[in-house]
């Protein structure tokens, strides 16, 4: 946990920030990045007015807690990209981070998890995902694991990396089974039971006196019920002002894929969120045939039942990347793909971050793998080139802000 910084020192390191936009990205080093492109485009003047006036006041008071959520498909699921992010724009304004967020434990459900945390677990577990035409209820992860044992335990730990820079004192579950079916235990790393402070909306929530770094959940079924118990994912928060960076993924996810969870509108309202990231597009477009009306109508869709649920929430669009098409030939699909979420922004009052364009546009994959930072499918990308797309992504937000304090000015 941190001490809060004295308002003077957050002032004077606001006023010294807001003074030049930073060059993240070494220009010499990719001269096939169209740096010029890199923006955040707005139809309209307040479509993230909310949203920075919410940083502007984290920067200068100190007293804000600002949660973004971004959500999409393998590109998020790895938390490459998203951990960049989270991690750089806790850096950027001080005193910003505000705890790990939300994560889900992809490991139970024999899939690739992020590299900053581990899942160990007790008991037969079965998944369901978004992408698999199974008959289940799915929430904000667009996973899920459930199980029908009588007892069961989940061991959650941070890797030693992140376990430096995290820790936390209030931890949210996201699940659902039958009332008073399961008895739920938060045991934290002293060996003292903490109970539950709240159940609400499928949700269960744990506050510590003293923050922890790793702790372990255990689910005990009361008598012999045929019944189970289905975990959504979980957040690793904290009570201080500063950024909370949440990301949720699924490997192969289109955005129909989400259009799936019925629970997600009320699990997202749940983390309070001050922006929505939708980077979707990469497997709808992934064809020849692509039906960007299908997708069109899909999308809106998606925007429109976050809005119903957080009217006031503002939303940033990605367009996909540029991909091959078998590892042969540009997938043209993705232009039209691009299209489709600039007339989506501009129809729902929606930012866009065009990282198709800014990344060289058709055909740079190529050029992104021959720089040594695309692999080798030529649809995603390694570590590196992960984190250069991060610095891409958090330098745009940065100059879009830096705007906002010269208009201010």
């Amino acid at each position: 946990m941190k001490n809060s910084i004295p308002h003077i020192i957050i002032s004077l390191v606001f006023a010294l920030q807001s003074m030049a936009q930073p060059e993240i990205v070494d220009r010499s080093k990719f001269p096939f990045i169209r740096f010029e492109k890199n923006k955040i485009y707005t139809p309209k003047a307040d479509v993230l007015l909310s949203f920075y006036r919410n940083l502007e006041r984290l920067m200068k008071a100190g007293d804000k807690q600002i949660n973004i959520v971004q959500i999409g498909d393998s590109h998020i699921q790895a938390d490459i990209l998203t951990n960049r992010m989270r991690q750089s724009l806790q850096d950027f304004f001080p005193g910003g981070n505000g705890g790990r967020g939300f994560m889900f434990p992809y490991t139970m459900a024999h899939t690739n998890n992020p590299y900053s945390y581990k899942m160990e677990y007790s008991g037969k577990w079965e998944s369901c995902r978004n992408v698999q035409n199974k008959d289940c209820v799915l929430g904000l992860a667009g996973i899920s694991v459930a199980t029908n044992d009588s007892f069961a335990k989940l061991h959650f730990s941070l890797s030693e990396i992140a376990s430096s820079r995290y820790d936390c004192n209030r931890i949210r579950l996201f699940y659902s089974c039958p009332d008073s079916t399961y008895q739920l235990k938060l045991m934290v790393s002293d060996s003292q039971i903490v109970q539950s402070e709240n159940y609400t909306n499928g949700a269960v929530e744990w506050n510590l006196s003293k923050p922890v770094k790793s702790f372990e959940i255990i689910l005990s079924k009361k008598g012999r019920i045929n019944a189970s118990f289905t975990l959504y994912g979980l957040s690793m928060e904290t009570r201080d002002p500063g950024i909370v960076y949440h990301a949720v993924g699924v490997n192969g996810a289109e955005v129909n894929s989400f259009l799936k969870c019925k629970l997600l509108p009320q699990q997202l309202v749940q983390l309070y969120p001050d922006l929505v990231i939708i980077s979707l597009g990469t497997n709808d477009a992934y064809m020849l045939d692509f039906d960007s009306a299908a997708f069109h109508l899909h999308y809106a869709k998606l925007i429109h039942n976050i809005r119903e649920q957080i009217p006031d929430v503002q939303i940033l669009l990605t367009t996909p990347g540029d991909c091959y098409l078998k590892n042969r030939n540009p997938n043209i699909s993705n232009l039209l793909a691009r299209e489709v979420i600039f007339k989506l922004a501009q129809e729902n009052d929606c930012a866009v971050w065009d990282y198709f364009t800014t990344m060289g546009g058709l055909g740079a994959m190529q050029l992104w793998q021959k720089a040594g930072m695309g692999a080798g499918d030529k649809i995603h990308y390694n570590f590196y080139g992960y984190m250069i797309q991060g610095d891409l992504f958090m330098e745009a937000l940065v100059a879009a802000f830096d705007n906002y304090l010269d208009q201010r000015k």
